[in-house]
């Protein structure tokens, strides 16, 4: 085991340094760019820029499935993360001459190049573990994704604090491009480390690249696997719901328990530290195995911490333990799901079918905007926390009954 998890490590670090790097910009933009405009202007920038990042998922989900099932993940994943060093020179640039438009462009730019080798990094780990090796791999590679978004976000809210004292401001600015070119330079090399045993390409196909077209082919296709749409529409339905959480908490925190934006990083770092553990463990528990019934447990255990929320209203300190507890069930609630894709869809189609995994949560993830915009505006923040509890007991229930072994505790 330890020969194999060194094969890991390329993988693993690569992917950690992407995603740190992608919200280390993204929460620059909510945090620094917004003082260059406005205020009442605030949540449409934070929306747009949301927004932007979503977009190319819905757009170009087909064409990253058929890159991944036609030519080498190893090198989409290289060259991926090539082109990730040009668009951070960009966003430093915009950051540079304080232009809104910019860092927007580079915020689009991000989303286009994480949805190009999305599927590639996830369909690549039964390639490095083999099938034995999916849920140490998913639940390690989940654990340290939201390490990522943990440091990444804490930073980027530092950063912002920093920015606003004048003594210190005119100085942060330096370290704060070189950090996000260092961090995507040290992720290209790594990347060049990684060299799984891939199985062969597959011929040139009929796979339509028009999105639409592209997600009704592949739900028709996942009705040969038992449970394999309801898997992702759960998933789908995961992700809608932290967009809706990631979201809240940031105007929770500020409107209602009034934290500056260095705390409200924390929470969210807290929360990323939460459900990084929760991935983690599960990823463990499960070992060689695919057990679905911990789905549902993860689920139950969202929705009582949600609904406490929303009944108590609770101030800082059980407000933060609450979201923590609720983010480590989410993780228990996610990787199941992510390991039945990965064990129940064979060879080259796997990339296919993790392209329509993306076009579909981050379709749910542009829903819950609105959603948050509608609920957040007529009912609070602590009306949200009471939507997300309702979705979530709809995704539990449903996992529960129409996904195959999410009833049977035998399984252990």
């Amino acid at each position: 085991m330890k020969t194999r998890k060194t094969f890991w490590l390329p993988l693993f670090i690569t992917n950690f340094l992407g995603v740190l790097n992608d919200n280390y910009l993204k929460y620059l933009v909510f945090f620094i760019s917004t003082t260059w405009i406005m205020k009442d202007s605030e949540s449409i920038v934070i929306m747009l820029a949301s927004a932007l990042f979503v977009i190319p998922y819905i757009l170009f989900s087909p064409i990253a499935g058929k890159l991944a099932r036609d030519y080498s993940k190893a090198k989409i994943i290289q060259r991926a993360k090539l082109a990730e060093i040009p668009i951070m020179v960009i966003a430093s640039a915009g950051f540079i001459f304080e232009s809104i438009i910019v860092t927007m462009f580079a915020i689009f730019l991000m989303g286009l190049q994480s949805a190009l080798f999305s599927p590639a990094k996830y369909g690549i780990i039964r390639d490095i573990g083999g099938k034995e090796g999916i849920s140490y791999g998913t639940g390690a590679m989940e654990m340290l994704t939201f390490m990522g978004v943990l440091i990444g976000t804490y930073v980027a809210g530092v950063s912002s604090d920093i920015s606003k004292s004048e003594s210190l401001g005119t100085y942060q600015l330096p370290i704060v491009c070189s950090a996000l070119i260092g961090f995507a330079v040290i992720g290209w090399l790594l990347s060049l480390k990684i060299h799984p045993q891939e199985s062969t390409p597959e011929e040139e196909d009929d796979t339509s690249l028009n999105p639409i077209i592209f997600l009704v082919r592949s739900y028709k296709w996942s009705k040969q696997v038992k449970g394999l749409n309801v898997v992702i529409m759960s998933l789908a339905t995961f992700w809608a719901i932290g967009s809706l959480l990631q979201m809240n908490i940031t105007v929770h925190c500020r409107n209602v328990l009034e934290l500056s934006d260095t705390a409200t990083s924390s929470i969210m770092a807290s929360v990323a530290i939460g459900i990084g553990l929760g991935c983690y463990l599960t990823g463990v528990i499960m070992n060689k195995g695919i057990k679905m019934y911990l789905v549902p447990i993860g689920g139950l255990g969202m929705l009582i911490c949600v609904s406490l929320i929303f009944v108590l209203n609770p101030s800082t300190t059980l407000f933060t333990i609450l979201i923590i507890l609720t983010a480590f069930f989410a993780g228990v609630f996610k990787i199941p799901l992510n390991a039945f894709i990965q064990d129940r869809v064979k060879g080259r189609m796997l990339g296919l079918i993790l392209a329509y995994n993306n076009l579909m949560l981050f379709t749910f993830i542009l829903l819950s905007a609105g959603i948050f915009g509608v609920v957040e505006t007529a009912a609070s923040s602590i009306g949200v926390f009471a939507a997300v509890a309702i979705i979530t007991l709809i995704a539990t229930l449903a996992a529960w009954i129409r996904i195959p072994g999410a009833m049977k505790s035998k399984q252990l």
